[in-house]
């Protein structure tokens, strides 16, 4: 099986992107926000769009409940799909994703910049500014996919005419209170097993984080999770962070006693 991985930014216009992009690479298949789709119908999984907060819809998103993974895992080992497109706000997302549905690690990268236009990219960001997000389906099927408000959009580039579905996820209607202990959760969850996250604060739009970066560790993955977990809070909560990272590092050396030497990321 070939594996894509279609990546950037919330905002970018990667689900509206996708039909054509399957349409290049003669893709079978697509999971994006917690669906397997194939031929613009939704042939497994559930929407991530449908959970009442931000962070449900990202533990959907990355298929966290073994239930919804195995049901999209089993339609995709017995359909016998040969390439299938992976959509995500980074490359660490993507890569979750095909971790737990099982898929082959080789990804072959398609960043958004690379298939987007300057007009694209301003319509795609004056819809999720909004509170608007696309879904890639027909939309016959999007009453059986979504729950809420949606509505059928044709979008005009030159000579091309595209018709979208835009939805309103309950998460993105109405005034929400977000909880330091929902971006702490956001920010353990993203940990990989080269850091051990000892302390997050919250202040603001400022998040203070103390870690451990583990032995075999290098600031260049550090600096790579910084990024990462940045994506994350933007698209869990639509809210930019700055995020800044006091590190601890664990020397080879000295394994009984190891040196620390406290570090700074900004």
């Amino acid at each position: 099986m070939e594996v894509y991985g279609l990546y950037g930014k919330s905002g970018t216009g990667k689900s509206y992107k996708s039909s054509e992009i399957v349409a290049l690479y003669q893709i079978d298949a697509v999971v994006d926000d917690g669906i397997l789709i194939m031929d613009k119908q939704r042939v497994a999984g559930k929407s991530a769009k449908n959970e009442r907060t931000a962070y449900a819809a990202t533990k959907t998103a990355i298929f966290f409940t073994d239930s919804h993974r195995l049901q999209v895992y089993n339609y995709i080992m017995r359909t016998g799909i040969k390439k299938i497109l992976v959509i995500g706000t980074s490359k660490k997302m993507v890569e979750k994703i095909v971790q737990r549905l099982d898929l082959p690690s080789a990804i072959e990268w398609l960043p958004i910049e690379s298939f987007q236009t300057e007009e694209e990219l301003k319509l795609a960001g004056e819809r999720r500014r909004i509170g608007y997000h696309v879904i890639p389906i027909v939309p016959d099927e999007v009453e059986k996919t979504y729950i809420g408000w949606f509505s059928k959009q044709i979008i005009h580039f030159g000579k091309q005419r595209e018709e979208v579905i835009l939805v309103k996820p309950a998460f993105s209607r109405d005034k929400i209170t977000i909880y330091p202990q929902c971006i702490r959760d956001i920010v353990s969850f993203s940990a990989d097993s080269m850091l051990q996250i000892h302390s997050v604060q919250v202040d603001r739009n400022k998040v203070f984080i103390k870690l451990s970066l583990q032995r075999g560790g290098t600031i260049e993955s550090l600096q790579n999770w910084k990024e990462h977990v940045t994506a994350v809070l933007l698209y869990c909560l639509n809210i930019s962070f700055e995020v800044n990272i006091e590190w601890t590092s664990i020397h080879k050396e000295k394994i009984n006693k190891p040196e620390h030497a406290r570090r700074r990321l900004k």
